[in-house]
């Protein structure tokens, strides 16, 4: 069954075959047909790319939203308004220190020492976020803010006392 291809396009039938004389325009026709509908088609491929994007973007819209409306426990609101006002009270005093304070040494020891405890804070204050009903983390939240305002206060005692102690000293001097 062996045959040379050259001899099967040599035929005569196929010579006898003619194309019709409106071929040409039936190819052009159709070919601006096809194009016609790849250019809808790239249409409807952006309606659809911007629908997707405007449902994925309502979408984290709304996560977002319900994410972030979580009513808070009456056990949350009472922390929330405890933390403020040691955090106010610890701001207003060390703010008292650093008034008083004329070694700049010492304040950047408390610096640092402040700075420790605040660190400390975040990480409470994180675990507090994961378990917000644990008494052990609610107890060291307050500790930490409590420590915290007692160091202010201290210091600010002891430099006063030392203030006092220098012009007392200079009275006697004089």
């Amino acid at each position: 069954m062996e045959h040379d291809i050259r001899k099967l396009w040599n035929t005569k039938e196929d010579a006898k075959t003619e194309i019709p004389k409106n071929h040409r325009a039936d190819f052009l026709h159709k070919l601006e047909h096809q194009n016609k509908k790849q250019k809808g088609f790239r249409g409807n491929t952006i309606l659809k790319i911007a629908a997707a994007v405007a449902i994925v973007l309502v979408s984290a819209f709304f996560y977002l939203n319900a994410n972030t409306t979580i009513e808070k426990t009456p056990l949350q609101i009472q922390l929330a308004a405890i933390e403020n006002e040691y955090l106010t009270n610890i701001d207003k005093e060390w703010q008292g220190f650093i008034e008083v304070a004329k070694d700049t040494v010492l304040v950047k020891k408390y610096k640092i020492k402040m700075r420790d405890f605040d660190k400390d804070y975040q990480k409470i204050t994180k675990a507090l976020e994961k378990s917000p009903n644990n008494i052990n983390v609610l107890e060291a939240l307050i500790n930490n803010l409590q420590r915290r305002l007692e160091l202010v206060k201290n210091i600010k005692e002891h430099i006063k006392e030392l203030n006092q102690k220098n012009t007392s000293n200079e009275t006697i001097y004089l």
